[in-house]
């Protein structure tokens, strides 16, 4: 299954219920989704021009896995809004031994200062299923686990 930035997907939060996510980048292999909160019956039809996408609760870099094999079907397609921010994450340079800031991409920039490096993440990769799983731990349908708090946007 083919897809693109802007497609909206449904992502399962259990048997009976799914949320809406919309891939803000495809990367190689991975995909940037924005997750909203809203669960929506895994039956229902959604109208992806109603949906709000402006106040996601998580912003996750995870494999296209789940869209290729078509298990997140795809509802749709929307601009992403401008106020889902690119996250920006920080990389140890060696030589010479510094910071760095880098993309969504990899693309590596500027140094930064310690106080800059301390608030910002390293680029990390989650599973489909950590999603899926924060999902249901968001809405009491089972454990939440601190990992999931990495995933809050």
């Amino acid at each position: 299954m083919k897809y693109n930035r802007g497609d909206i997907v449904s992502v399962p939060a259990g048997a009976e219920n799914a949320a809406v996510a919309q891939i803000v980048e495809c990367l190689r292999g991975n995909v940037l989704i924005a997750v909203f909160p809203t669960l929506f019956s895994s039956d229902s039809a959604i109208d992806v021009e109603t949906l709000s996408l402006d106040d996601p609760i998580f912003l996750a870099e995870t494999m296209d896995l789940r869209i290729t094999e078509d298990m997140w079907k795809i509802l749709g397609n929307r601009d992403v809004p401008p106020s889902i921010p690119l996250p920006e994450y920080k990389v140890w340079v060696s030589p010479p031994g510094e910071y760095r800031r880098q993309d969504i991409r990899g693309n590596v920039g500027d140094t930064l200062t310690l106080k800059e490096a301390a608030d910002l993440r390293l680029q990390k990769s989650f599973s489909p299923a950590v999603v899926e799983s924060a999902l249901r731990g968001l809405h009491g349908l089972g454990p939440w686990h601190a990992v999931f708090d990495e995933l809050a946007i």
